[in-house]
This record gives C-alpha cells, sequence and structure tokens, in this order.
C-alpha cells in the first residue's frame, strides 16, 4: 500500500509538471473572460452588496457630466455614464466597468509578464496571483477608481517597457512615448497616483543610463511624454482653473500640506505608529501569503542581479515602476493619514517577478520531488530512513495563496453569509454596503408625509457627500439631494460645486425638508427652520418645514 500510493504521489507530480508546461497566452485569455464572465453573472444576479457611498457619489458625477470634478478626474464618471446610457442605471451597470477594467488589467499583466520574461506561463501565474490577491478581487466587483487605474498604470507599463526597450537598441520610438503621455494623462483623469509612475520610469532611465544613453534623443522622448500628458489632462487643467483649482486644495488636505481642504477634526498625530499600521493593511489587502512572496521575490531579484545580468534591465524595470510609489506612500504615512488602497498599484509588476521565479522553481521542485519519491521509494525497500522532502519556499507560497484568495473571494462574493458569522461576523462592515436601501424607504415615508401635511415638495439633505449620493441613487424617481457637509463642521464635496445642489437656492426657501445624519444641533446652527424635529436618534434622521436657508447667510 505504501509503494502504491508513493507511485500515485509521483504521478501526481508529473501531471503538476505537464500541466504548468501547457499554458500559454490562449489558457491565459480563457481565463481572463472566465472570471469576467463570473463576474457579470454575479453582478446581474447575485451580488449583494449595496452601492458604497464612492461608487453612488461617482454615479451622482455620471448624472452631471463635465470636464472634471472637485476631488477627481472625469474618467470615471464617464464610464458610468456609458455603463448606464447602454444598460439603463441599475446597481450592476455601475459596476460592469469595474468588472471590464479588472479583465483589461489582467490581461495588459500577463502581455506585460509575457513580454519580460519571454515566458508565456509566467504571463498566466501572473493573473492567477492577481485574481487571488484581495484587494484585486474587490476591484472587479466595485466601481470605484481603482479598477480602471489599475488598468492604466498596466498599459502605461507596458508601453514604456517597450519603448525603453527600442530606445536601447537605438531605435526612436516617438509614437511609443507619445502613447506613454497620452496615457498617463488618461490615467490621471481617472487617479491622480499616476503621477508617481513617472519618478519611477525617470529612476529606470538612471540606474540603466549606460544601456539607454542619455542623449538628445531621450530628451526629446521625455519632451514627447510631457506634452502628451499634458493634452491629456486638459480637461481637467481647465476645469479646474475655472474653478479656484479646488483639486489642488483636496490633494494637499490627503497629504496634510498646508492650503489643503481637511477640517482639523481629520488631524491627528503620526509616525512611526501609522507606518506599521500602513504595513498591517498593506499585509491584509495583500493577503499575507502574496505580500510575503512579493517581498521574497523583490529582495531575490536583488541580490542575484550579478547572478543573472541578463534579467536584471528586466527586474530593474519592473521593481522602478512599482516600488518608488510604495516608498512614497509609506513615507507620507509618517505625516498623514494613508488609505490601505492608495499603494497598491506599486505591486502590480512586481507580480511578474513573482511569476517568473515560480515558472523556474516550481517545475525544479516538482522534478526534485520526483526523485525524491523514488529513492524514498527505495530506502523504504531497503528498510532504512528515506531522505528528507524536498522544500520551496514558492510552492509553499503558492499553496497559502491560492487557499487565501480562494477565502477572501467568499468574502467579497457573498460579504453577508460571512456577516451572520459568529464572532468573525463582526469585522465585516456592513454599514459600508447595506443599509442604504432601507434608509432610502424610511425618508420616503418622511416625505409622504411632508408632502401631505404641507402641500410642498420635500427635499432630502445629508451630513455627507456619500450619504447624499446614494440616498439620492435609493429613493423613489432619483430626485436631487443635497450635501451639507460644508455647513455641518466637514469638508466641500462635488455637491458645492453644481447649480441644482446649491443649498442657498431661493427655490428652496419655504419648504419641508428630510435631514440625515449629524446631531439636531447642527443642522439646528446652520440653517434655518420654523420648525425642526427629530424623528429618530439611530442613525440621525430629523425633519424641518419652512426652510430658511443658510443662517450665515442672513
Amino acid at each position: 500500500m505504501a509503494e502504491e500510493r508513493v507511485t500515485e504521489t509521483e504521478n501526481e507530480a508529473g501531471q503538476e509538471a505537464r500541466w504548468l508546461d501547457r499554458v500559454g497566452w490562449r489558457e491565459t485569455i480563457m481565463l481572463v473572460l472566465g472570471l469576467l464572465v463570473l463576474r457579470i453573472i454575479y453582478l446581474v444576479w447575485l451580488s449583494p452588496w449595496e452601492l458604497i457611498a464612492d461608487e453612488a457619489h461617482y454615479w451622482e458625477w455620471s448624472r452631471h457630466l463635465s470636464l472634471s470634478y472637485y476631488s477627481k478626474g472625469p474618467g470615471i464618471a464617464w464610464m458610468i455614464a456609458a455603463s448606464t446610457g447602454l444598460f439603463g442605471v441599475s446597481e450592476w451597470a455601475v459596476r460592469i466597468p469595474a468588472a471590464l477594467s479588472s479583465a483589461i488589467s489582467a490581461l495588459v499583466l500577463a502581455r506585460l509578464t509575457n513580454d519580460v520574461t519571454r515566458d508565456q506561463r509566467a504571463g498566466f501565474l501572473a493573473v492567477v496571483a492577481f485574481s487571488l490577491i484581495p484587494i484585486f478581487q474587490l476591484e472587479g466587483v466595485l466601481m470605484t477608481i481603482d479598477p480602471p487605474f489599475m488598468t492604466s498604470w498596466l498599459i502605461c507599463a507596458w508601453i514604456a517597457w517597450h519603448a525603453f526597450s527600442a530606445h536601447a537598441r537605438g531605435k526612436r520610438p516617438w509614437l511609443l512615448w507619445a502613447a506613454l503621455g497620452l496615457a498617463m494623462g488618461g490615467g490621471f483623469l481617472v487617479k491622480y497616483i499616476i503621477v508617481l509612475l513617472a519618478p519611477g520610469l525617470l529612476l529606470y532611465a538612471v540606474l540603466r543610463r549606460r544601456e539607454l544613453s542619455w542623449d538628445r534623443w531621450l530628451v526629446i522622448a521625455i519632451a514627447i511624454v510631457l506634452i502628451g500628458f499634458l493634452i491629456g489632462i486638459s480637461p481637467w487643467i481647465v476645469w479646474n482653473s475655472q474653478n479656484g483649482w479646488p483639486a489642488v486644495r483636496h490633494e494637499l488636505g490627503h497629504l496634510g500640506a498646508p492650503g489643503g481642504d481637511v477640517p482639523p477634526q481629520w488631524e491627528e498625530p503620526h509616525g512611526i505608529g501609522s507606518l506599521l499600521e500602513l504595513i498591517g493593511t498593506q499585509v491584509g489587502v495583500i493577503g499575507p501569503p502574496a505580500f510575503v512572496l512579493l517581498v521574497l521575490a523583490t529582495v531575490r531579484s536583488i541580490r542575484r542581479r550579478g547572478e543573472a545580468p541578463e534579467r536584471w534591465p528586466a527586474h530593474c524595470f519592473l521593481m522602478s515602476v512599482g516600488l518608488p510609489t510604495i516608498a512614497f506612500f509609506a513615507l507620507a504615512s509618517l505625516k498623514t493619514g494613508v488609505e490601505a488602497n492608495w499603494p497598491v498599484s506599486g505591486y502590480l509588476t512586481l507580480l511578474a517577478i513573482v511569476a517568473e521565479y515560480s515558472v523556474a522553481d516550481i517545475p525544479r521542485w516538482l522534478r526534485e520531488r520526483r526523485g525524491w519519491l523514488r529513492h524514498a521509494r527505495a530506502a523504504r525497500e531497503a528498510g532504512v530512513q528515506p531522505p528528507r522532502s524536498p522544500r520551496s519556499a514558492w510552492v509553499v507560497g503558492w499553496r497559502w495563496m491560492i487557499g487565501w484568495g480562494l477565502v477572501t473571494a467568499t468574502i467579497v462574493t457573498f460579504p453577508t453569509a460571512w456577516a451572520r458569522m459568529p464572532v468573525i461576523g463582526k469585522a465585516v462592515p456592513m454599514f459600508r454596503i447595506a443599509g442604504a436601501r432601507e434608509m432610502a424607504g424610511y425618508v420616503d415615508g418622511l416625505r409622504a408625509t411632508l408632502r401631505e401635511s404641507t402641500g410642498k415638495e420635500p427635499f432630502v439633505i445629508a451630513g455627507s457627500y456619500g450619504e447624499a449620493s446614494r440616498l439620492a441613487f435609493y429613493l423613489k424617481g432619483r430626485p436631487t439631494t443635497y450635501d451639507a457637509g460644508k455647513y455641518v463642521g466637514r469638508r466641500e464635496s462635488q455637491y458645492n460645486y453644481w447649480a441644482d445642489t446649491d443649498l442657498s437656492d431661493p427655490a428652496l426657501l419655504g419648504r419641508p425638508a428630510v435631514m440625515v445624519l449629524k446631531p439636531a444641533e447642527k443642522w439646528e446652527d446652520a440653517f434655518g427652520f420654523a420648525t425642526f424635529g427629530t424623528m429618530q436618534e439611530e442613525p440621525p434622521v430629523h425633519v424641518g418645514t419652512g426652510y430658511g436657508g443658510l443662517k450665515g447667510e442672513e
């Protein structure tokens, strides 16, 4: 029986090796398309997620198409407008661009990995790793700015690799440089962090200055990229110049710099503690197994740059693209708060290095294991202690990453089921993913009561842009809602830049209103009402009649 088990295990090892040898570009495309189809089926028929605050707010932007917006460029609004225009307004229509972006990101990552490693097996494994990482799983089903931003980042990296490679061969790839500038500009219209790609590319050019020849042609190439970038971001420039550059103030606020728009109550001490917190969140959103493999791949590449000089240019590029972004946010965390998702673009190109080492080490381990199995069988037949089984950090890492990724995929897919579990269910942030529809139903009831008792059409005010946007989506008729954040202690939002959401509009005077969130005294301090009352304490909901406008303008 023991011999049969050894033979069976040996056959399984051989099958694993042959399976890895058979994967290529066709299998990669099939994997990506399969995941895309499953995500679309999930979003249309199975998803329990209500729109989270950011998704709803970007949908609000899509109802007010513009050249740019208060906190971000117009890219996400245009995409949501295109999707809802084609499929109608629904949760899944808002999110379809996220699923498409995730699929495109996976394909571009595979193509970049194939081109850099010259091994299509590595491209396949890079897609598998990308699909197993929790934050990228989440970004495949939620339409925030991150899914299309990841796509932009990878497209820029792919173009840059080919542009640098052509330049190193003495060619003048002007079209590639122009495409890189335009692609970075397009990425900027989605998320400003795309600018952190530029220091990484410059770092690579400096590190490879002997091969890339810092001559006038490279300087001209940089100028072409800059011109393309400025053309790409021209909508953002026009809108901000017309509105006093609010986007600049917003980003300064995020960085905790002077002139920012983050109110004092958001400020708190930062330092080593916040850096350690950021590291912890990175381990969480990437997943411990994948995080360890990324670190191992980076360290191994740096340590072996002299042993495999032919691979160093590729690894240097992949690290130059990713590591500066991670380092920037690590340093920024010492000064200000850093969200867990901000640095994750830096890990994307590092996945190519993980895939390359995995393709080399896993088959080697499988061969060693087959040899060990034969020796172990012979040792058992001779009645001696068999040799120790071969070990591989990459095999262990992949086993744990697959297990971890499958678990997190179930959490992302069915969070409400996990929320019902004892102990761990408390960690699921249900307030972010549910409750908006129920609140909208309650507010609709109050609107009907006020409409009947006053004979006037009530309007709805919320204490944050996210709550205002979620109510706008789920209220009957999807009416215009109003964000009072600027007047009740929060920062301003895009609502403060639209004429139809201006709380100083004279057309609102005398009308009844439903107010959601914030203690009653905040509303009474900011607005004038003929009568004011609290309908429920948690979450706070208030009503008022005879709206008198902003008290500061009396």
